[in-house]
């Protein structure tokens, strides 16, 4: 009988292992960090490290300053449950007007620590040898899985899969930071322009899948 357990020699079990512990590692030094704010202290990364247990090495290497660790923490602490604005069985092209809304708001108030954040992951990126997995948070996937995932009656794996990845494209740093530095718009023109984005791309995946019912049903 066969195990499912990756042996070691597997790359894939490896790389996967190792992403998860980076995954850990970086939510360890977030919630540190929150833990010092919370106290009423400015943390270093440094003390960051130390409350997390982990070595100041590494922790530079997830936080290359401590703006960028307060701009994280401060992302992650005051970003809205899903549930607050859209539940399973809501319009889905709705709620992700509404999840694109709330998280590009949540980074979009704080300006300077948005384009903070954005130059700490490419930071991060460049100094990470081998660029084989996102060392980022993943914010905006907790607000379009769970609503692209209740299409999956309306929409077959492949094309949840794109939506999911062309919505990644709308929301989140690298979104507002396009909309506002290169097209010029305002704050509130770069919401309003993002949340369009986010509604039109589910209605054309929704569109497509109605067009290729269409055509299945013809003789």
């Amino acid at each position: 009988m066969s195990s499912q357990k990756s042996s070691p020699s597997d790359p894939n079990g490896d790389s996967q292992g190792r992403a998860n512990q980076r995954n850990r590692t970086r939510q360890a030094l977030i919630e540190a960090a929150v833990e010092l704010r919370d106290e009423g202290l400015n943390p270093t990364v440094a003390q960051v490290a130390e409350r997390a247990r982990v070595s100041r090495a590494t922790a530079y290497r997830y936080f290359p300053s401590p703006e960028a660790l307060i701009s994280e923490t401060a992302a992650d602490r005051d970003m809205q449950p899903l549930e607050r604005f859209w539940r399973p069985g809501d319009d889905p092209v709705k709620g992700i007007g509404l999840a694109a809304n709330a998280l590009n708001k949540l980074l979009i108030d704080d300006e300077i620590g948005l384009h903070v954040m954005e130059r700490s992951f490419m930071t991060v990126w460049l100094e990470n040898e081998s660029h084989e997995a996102p060392l980022r948070p993943g914010r905006r996937m907790s607000y379009i899985e769970p609503i692209v995932d209740s299409l999956k009656d309306e929409l077959t794996p492949r094309a949840r899969k794109r939506l999911k990845q062309a919505l990644s494209i709308v929301m989140g740093t690298e979104a507002l930071i396009a909309v506002r530095d290169i097209s010029g718009a305002s704050v509130e023109e770069s919401l309003d322009a993002a949340a369009w984005a986010a509604r039109a791309l589910v209605r054309q995946a929704l569109a497509e899948d109605e067009q290729a019912r269409r055509k299945r049903g013809k003789p």
